[in-house]
């Protein structure tokens, strides 16, 4: 059981995209403020089980906004 957000953090290379980092948040806003702050990267999110559809909403939004969030 997956009891935490997963944030990998990739940079869109000319060839292809590389993994710079992985982090773990305890609650959503924690993980939106940090991909606010890497805005021209691309992000995989991997959500805990108590994830809300809220949650999904908000990270869809996101995208909607111009951010690279894929589900893991």
């Amino acid at each position: 059981m997956q009891k935490r957000w997963i944030l990998e953090i990739y940079d869109n290379g000319r060839r292809k995209r590389t993994l710079i980092s992985t982090h773990e948040f305890d609650d959503f806003p924690s993980l939106v403020t940090k991909i606010i702050e890497n805005r021209a990267r691309t992000f995989v999110v991997g959500p805990p089980n108590k994830a809300t559809p809220d949650d999904f909403q908000a990270l869809l939004d996101l995208r909607s906004n111009g951010f690279k969030v894929e589900p893991k």
